[in-house]
């Protein structure tokens, strides 16, 4: 019978607040239009002290509502803006509910009623743990479906063990937490009434949270307490959870390796942390290393100190990679040292990131003079010392450096920069260390040199000719640029030196003299075109043999069109012409010339020179084709005429990117093995949109890789890929920058490396 009272006055209660939701004025306004609009309002009947709601349209502009009678209220709670709530005043009466939104005034079309008064009288016990009977005593408990603990913890009526007019018994939960509780129905709008105190919810506790100062991963931790059963999990400052028992009222567990320093919680189901210990990892500490100073690279160093046995890896000044010891004791460890580390701290670092350093020194060169004491610029000089294999650079006076390999420990002999001035000698090591050593005389050179060589702000263009002063110019016999002779003229101390058209970028300048020779680097603006000479003589023509200009077809073989034919002759006569044929002894039909296919001057010359003319000729598409298919005996153009006598022909590519090579050599690369370092000053000229093109003799299966300094792939997809031939890297701004602080780093597999070329795009 108790149970069917029950459901009766849920069944009228919920008519009841279905009745108050069509009794609010239907407004089907759109909500952008900003009107405030009521829908609905419950429960009603109410309960004085639970809270009222109100569902709508723009209810987040209302600033106040007003409960019959004119009971004035302003603490809105607002849940979005369709719906806000109320409390209900103990003397709230019964009548018209009245909201207000600036100078709009809505009225409620039902009038708000009251249920009977249900109360909470006494909730007991509290403090309450989790899994024990909690009481709650008032009256018109009867009405009540569910208990609302703290974050929407919920035990339905279903759940209650007792659920009467007067009392409701359930079980705590063991997500409950300690807070308000609300008795609340499953109305849309449902009626809630709070709890004026909050309930305690017992939590696990300890008898002292624990100072674990210089602990050890692998050491049992034992904290006594009380409800340690509520436990669920045992969480570190790392938010690991780590596995624990509960022994004799005490919780235990083991410190795992790896853990940090900071504060170790216990949390039960309802998500309470509960501190329980402070930690503070142990560290190596009292380190002594052996040896410490004159190291290099594969020495083996022993460190020794106090809680060794945590130390992880080891991490050397100047290497990218941190070192594992070879082998560890709770007194010592012991490392080899890597190639390229330097002088600095020594850092242990353990699984727990904690970290303890000792101070290293490597071993430098030294040296103890010079032989001769006093040198001339551009000759050789001795280094005498100690430790000179170490030495990877010899920097003069005037910052000139020069690299070097060297043979022996004792000695080292480097050329002398031609512009290298008195002053230290500084070594440089691979690590990058450097040693600053005693002065040196430099005296000037004995054979023709630059002393001062153009600045950054004078611009030397390929096809120009460069004017520079030179010293001792009497001993100069020759001039070479890239390798290849050039001419020159020397007026006084003033030399000029015509630049090729194909030179661009770093490019070699030599000067010969009789007693000496120097070469230098110059900064060359490339022109951009490229010209090939592919036949060269002094040939007077005639129309008989001897007297035949012949320029083989292979000259022709990877000419593409729109390259220029330029042919360079001079004129015995005001009168001349010559024929230009084919390998098969036809005339080729050039666009520039007669119908006749001759070449012909009558009067002044082409360019009004008499003594030196040139005729340029494009090379079409249909050109190239006549000349290639027409070639005879090795001959692609056959020229015979009279008159004049023919000096150069060359072929003008145009548009071609100016290139330097910047490494020739030999490198097999094996299996990963062999590899080219290139330093950073290889890229003082490079600019994005250049292209690093490496000629490669490559085996089955061969792979290459760029990388830069630090041996990190350069660019994503750098760091190994298929090969079949010659390989670029295309220099993108990530790349420059890598290049210009680092360097490059060719390696691979199954190929051999044998010259680096920038083309300058």
């Amino acid at each position: 019978m108790k149970k069917n009272i029950v459901y009766n006055s849920i069944l009228l209660l919920s008519l009841i607040v279905s009745l108050c939701f069509t009794s609010c004025e239907k407004n089907d306004m759109d909500v952008n239009s900003g009107m405030v609009i009521l829908e609905a309002f419950g429960p009603s009947p109410a309960l004085r002290g639970s809270k009222i709601t109100f569902i709508g349209k723009n209810l987040n502009k209302v600033t106040k509502v007003i409960l019959p009678n004119n009971i004035e209220i302003t603490d809105i709670e607002l849940i979005n803006n369709g719906e806000i709530k109320v409390v209900i005043p103990q003397n709230t009466a019964v009548g018209f509910i009245k909201l207000i939104a600036g100078d709009v005034e809505l009225t409620t079309k039902t009038i708000l009623s009251f249920t009977e008064a249900i109360s909470i009288t006494k909730i007991s016990p509290s403090p309450i743990k989790a899994g024990q009977t909690l009481t709650i005593e008032g009256d018109y408990l009867n009405l009540i479906q569910k208990i609302v603990f703290k974050n929407n913890v919920e035990v339905k009526c279903q759940q209650f063990s007792t659920w009467e007019r007067a009392k409701i018994e359930l079980t705590l939960p063991a997500e409950a937490q300690s807070g308000i509780i609300i008795l609340a129905d499953t109305a849309i709008i449902p009626l809630e009434l709070e709890s004026v105190t909050e309930l305690q919810v017992v939590l696990p506790s300890v008898v002292n949270v624990l100072d674990l100062t210089a602990k050890k991963p692998g050491q049992v931790i034992t904290i006594p307490g009380t409800d340690l059963d509520l436990v669920t999990l045992v969480e570190l400052p790392n938010e690991a959870n780590v596995p624990f028992v509960i022994t004799n009222s005490a919780i235990v567990f083991t410190l795992p390796e790896g853990v940090t320093d900071g504060a170790i919680v216990m949390i039960p189901a309802s998500g309470v942390r509960v501190a329980v210990a402070n930690i503070g990892i142990a560290v190596p500490s009292e380190l002594v290393a052996e040896p410490a100073i004159g190291l290099k690279g594969g020495d083996e160093i022993t460190v020794k100190g106090i809680n060794m046995e945590l130390v992880k890896t080891v991490a050397f000044q100047g290497v990218t990679n941190d070192v594992t010891p070879s082998s560890k004791s709770a007194t010592e460890i012991k490392v080899t040292m890597p190639a390229g580390a330097k002088s600095g701290d020594l850092v242990l670092k353990t699984a727990s990131g904690k970290t303890a350093s000792v101070a290293i020194t490597t071993l430098k060169p030294d040296v103890t003079g010079y032989n001769p004491s006093s040198v001339a610029a551009g000759s050789d000089v001795e280094l005498q010392g100690h430790n000179l294999g170490l030495v990877v650079s010899v920097t003069f006076g005037g910052d000139k450096k020069v690299n070097v390999t060297p043979s022996a420990a004792d000695k080292l002999t480097v050329a002398v920069p031609v512009d290298a001035e008195s002053g230290a000698v500084i070594l440089t090591m691979a690590n990058g260390e450097t040693v600053s050593c005693a002065s040196l005389d430099v005296t000037k050179p004995a054979f023709c040199y630059i002393p001062v060589l153009p600045g950054e702000d004078v611009e030397t263009n390929a096809g120009t000719i460069l004017s520079i002063e030179v010293q001792n110019g009497n001993k100069l016999t020759n001039v070479q640029v890239k390798g290849t002779n050039t001419q020159y003229i020397l007026q006084g101390s003033t030399l000029y030196v015509l630049i090729p058209g194909n030179a661009g970028g770093k490019t070699k300048l030599k000067l010969v003299s009789s007693n000496g020779e120097v070469e230098y680097t110059i900064d060359v603006i490339g022109s951009g075109t490229t010209e090939t000479v592919v036949w060269s003589g002094m040939l007077e023509i005639t129309w008989g043999d001897g007297g035949r200009v012949f320029v083989p077809d292979a000259a022709f073989a990877d000419v593409k069109a729109g390259s220029i034919l330029k042919m360079y002759f001079q004129q015995k006569d005001a009168w001349g012409q010559a024929q230009i044929n084919n390998g098969g002894w036809a005339a080729i039909p050039f666009a520039e010339l007669g119908n006749d296919g001759y070449l012909k001057t009558d009067g002044p010359m082409i360019n009004n020179d008499k003594t030196v003319s040139f005729v340029e000729l494009v090379l079409t598409d249909a050109i190239l084709a006549n000349i290639k298919t027409n070639a005879s005996d090795g001959n692609g153009i056959i020229i015979q005429g009279q008159e004049w006598i023919f000096s150069k022909i060359s072929i003008i590519t145009q548009g071609g990117a100016a290139s330097e090579s910047i490494w020739t050599g030999s490198q097999d690369m094996g299996n990963w093995s062999g590899n080219i370092q290139l330093a950073a000053d290889k890229f003082t000229t490079s600019k994005v949109g250049d292209l690093i093109h490496v000629k490669a003799s490559v085996l089955d299966d061969a792979q290459g890789s760029f990388k830069n300094g630090s041996w990190a792939e350069i660019a994503a997809g750098t760091d190994y890929f298929t090969i079949i031939g010659d390989f670029d890297l295309t220099v993108t701004a990530g790349i420059l920058t890598s290049l210009k602080s680092g360097g490059l780093i060719i390696s691979g597999k199954n190929y051999t490396a044998t010259e680096v070329i920038i083309v300058h795009n």
